[in-house]
């Protein structure tokens, strides 16, 4: 029998066609394959994912409530949650072996470790003796309960800020300062030198209590009465309103000689510290006029003793959060004209918790004696808020940018800014700046990763023409460039990290506040 060379060709195609069909069929059965694993690889990862963030707000939930077996709690929710997503389609899958492991790592942070090792049946790989495929899969969350946090605390200590606490401290004040002496000397110059009689032409009188006029708030008419223990019956002002009236009996008597003299005339709800030859409170001044009252029936709260009050319940409240790895600290730094450091004496922050409640210090309990921590400011009358120059300097030179809060070296960092919001400096070439703080300067510390929490301290409407003339339109409007939408714009968020408080309670509760939205901190995933 003979065989043609083209039968010979097709048998050979026919042979060489079977024996390539099994790698062909083979190699795209890999492919499918690969599509299902890969598929299931993904549906896994989504699940631990899940499993894991789960499991880390389960345990740092249970951990806070002082339950010691938060680990366990978290495990199990985490098991759970994994098996709930992967049930549905693992048979689908072919998968075996579905039961994660779950491990939590406590600490400031709870770390979420979820791992799943398992098998996937092959469809093709069975022809290349294949009849699984290993898979694994890892996913972690953290969540920070206790992070590494560093609060720096701004506060305001202009002029401003040492005026009567409430409507009674600031009548009270207005009483005690209805007479100012004749021939008073006034403040010529920014510096603080150079005393003279109010020069002719500059609005003194609007500080003035005169004849048949109304004083500050539009209420207050002359004369205004006086109450016990106070010695003078009722304030009687002369024809000449630039010099004040008459010495009131036990007023303590000014002379050039002997320090120096109050520059706003009377009457004064300012309890500004200018004689500055004696430790505050002790001098012949407006604040040692507003110390002596301490002990008696109608004692002087100023607000500044409030917001130093309010500081140290928050240091209190942070040294009570501190964990034994001290986890928190704190910086303290006022500002007027300049930029100043209350503690610690070098670096951002600390924890050394009694000598920063020092640094701040508190009001005397005797009358007249000074007081402890930060002073009054003691510079000149006007164009001493420099908020631009302050948080300028703040941002470059003495802080640095917030990190993640896991480490020492990486502290969140946020900023407390404590203000009756009135910015007043001197520009470039001399010439004043009055007006709501500048919210841009905020940006800085926004840009550097912190959150700015402000509290603003509402600025009283007490000098009459001054106050009507200067201030009263940016404070008491509404809208763009007035103190309170600037002051919320400042703040990294306007309806939760800006509180107006006027009292001591809303001051306390506000810094409270505050901490406690700093320390909580949102979790994250890693990978």
């Amino acid at each position: 029998m003979m065989i043609s060379h083209s039968n010979m060709r097709r048998g050979t195609v026919a042979v060489l066609t079977a024996i390539m069909a099994v790698p062909v069929v083979g190699c795209a059965g890999l492919a499918i394959d690969y599509a299902v694993w890969n598929q299931t690889y993904g549906m896994l990862s989504v699940a631990a994912n899940a499993a894991a963030l789960n499991a880390v707000k389960i345990a740092a939930t249970s951990e806070l409530a002082g339950n010691a077996n938060y680990a366990a709690d978290g495990e199990k929710a985490g098991t759970q949650w994994f098996e709930a997503n992967v049930s549905v389609w693992a048979n689908a899958a072919h998968l075996s072996n579905i039961v994660p492991t779950v491990t939590l790592n406590p600490g400031t942070t709870v770390v979420a470790k979820v791992t799943y090792s398992g098998q996937i049946s092959s469809i093709f790989g069975r022809l290349f003796q294949t009849a699984r495929y290993q898979i694994a899969v890892e996913a972690d969350a953290t969540i920070i309960t206790a992070p590494y946090l560093n609060v720096e605390i701004l506060l305001d200590n202009s002029p401003s800020m040492e005026i009567g606490a409430t409507a009674s401290d600031i009548a009270t004040m207005q009483q005690l300062t209805a007479c100012s002496s004749v021939g008073a000397l006034y403040n010529a110059s920014a510096n603080g030198t150079g005393w003279t009689t109010p020069p002719s032409g500059q609005n003194y009188a609007a500080y003035q209590c005169t004849a048949g006029g109304v004083s500050y708030d539009g209420t207050l008419a002359c004369p205004i009465p006086a109450t016990s223990p106070y010695t003078f019956t009722s304030f009687q002002p002369t024809s000449n309103s630039a010099l004040g009236g008459p010495s009131c009996q036990g007023y303590l008597a000014k002379q050039a000689s002997t320090g120096r003299y109050p520059l706003a005339g009377a009457p004064c709800a300012f309890a500004c510290h200018f004689d500055t030859s004696k430790p505050a409170g002790t001098g012949s001044d407006y604040f040692a006029i507003a110390r002596s009252t301490i002990g008696k029936s109608n004692q002087i709260t100023l607000r500044f003793d409030q917001v130093k009050a309010a500081t140290n319940l928050v240091i209190s409240d942070m040294q009570t959060d501190d964990l034994p790895i001290r986890n928190l600290a704190v910086g303290i730094f006022t500002f007027d004209s300049n930029l100043n450091r209350v503690y610690p004496a070098s670096g951002e922050a600390g924890d050394d918790w009694a000598t920063a409640s020092a640094a701040v210090g508190a009001p005397p309990m005797l009358p007249n004696e000074p007081d402890s921590g930060i002073q009054p400011y003691g510079g000149a009358n006007s164009a001493n808020t420099d908020f631009p120059d302050t948080m300028t300097t703040l941002a470059t030179q003495m802080l640095t940018k917030s990190g993640d809060g896991t480490t020492p070296s990486s502290p969140i960092k946020v900023l407390f800014l404590v203000t009756d919001g009135v910015q007043d400096y001197y520009q470039a070439g001399g010439s004043r700046n009055l007006q709501a703080l500048d919210p841009s300067f905020c940006t800085t510390f926004k840009q550097m990763g912190y959150t700015v929490y402000v509290v603003y301290t509402p600025y009283y409407p007490l000098m009459n023409a001054y106050y009507l003339q200067n201030i009263k339109g940016f404070v008491e409007g509404t809208g763009t460039g007035t103190t309170t939408a600037n002051l919320q714009a400042c703040a990294s968020d306007p309806s939760n990290d800006y509180i107006a408080a006027s009292d001591q309670q809303s001051l306390n509760a506000a810094l409270a506040s505050f901490l406690k939205r700093a320390l909580n901190v949102p979790a994250r995933y890693t990978h």
